[in-house]
């Protein structure tokens, strides 16, 4: 049975697509695309919402970087507004502006200090009650469980080696 509302004209679908979230230019193209909407149409108000201001490239990678910038690393964001289908000239400049190499270093290390306080805690509440499940010191599992999750957000295994042992010389030079 056919559903008895009026199909929503390109317009209307790409303006309700954008008030639930910024889109990029691609990202909004396909949707429409996806709703089966004729391409001469998407042109047509693609064009005129760029002219209007409502989908710009350039200032949602700069949004998108600044927000990512103490998560995430530079590669990580970098690759993400590439799978969102931005110009990889604004993603250039995007990530220019906001990310370094040396804030890189120090936000992976912030990260990992307070990841490492966390999995710590975490292994004394699994492992401590129960020395039977001490399979593995808690030095090990810990680095382990830090490294995995800073790879995953993105940053270079040298960095996070570099940042692993930062961190565990600092730890032996605190205990003695």
């Amino acid at each position: 049975m056919k559903s008895s509302k009026p199909r929503k004209s390109v317009m209307e679908s790409a303006l309700d697509s954008l008030s639930r979230r910024l889109l990029t230019y691609h990202e909004l193209e396909t949707r429409l695309i996806e709703k089966g909407y004729e391409s001469s149409e998407i042109k047509a108000v693609l064009e005129r919402i760029l002219e209007w201001g409502y989908v710009n490239d350039r200032e949602l990678a700069l949004m998108y970087s600044e927000s990512r910038l103490k998560r995430y690393s530079r590669r990580r964001v970098q690759q993400d507004m590439q799978n969102r289908g931005i110009e990889s000239e604004l993603i250039e400049q995007a990530l220019k502006t906001t990310y370094s190499s040396n804030n890189e270093y120090e936000q992976c290390l912030s990260l990992a200090e307070r990841w490492y306080a966390q999995e710590e805690k975490r292994w004394e509440s699994k492992y401590a009650a129960d020395n039977a499940k001490r399979t593995i010191p808690r030095e090990l599992w810990v680095r382990q469980k830090v490294t995995r999750k800073l790879v995953q957000r993105g940053y270079p295994t040298d960095t996070v080696r570099s940042v692993i042992t930062q961190i565990g010389n600092a730890r032996e030079d605190s205990s003695v």
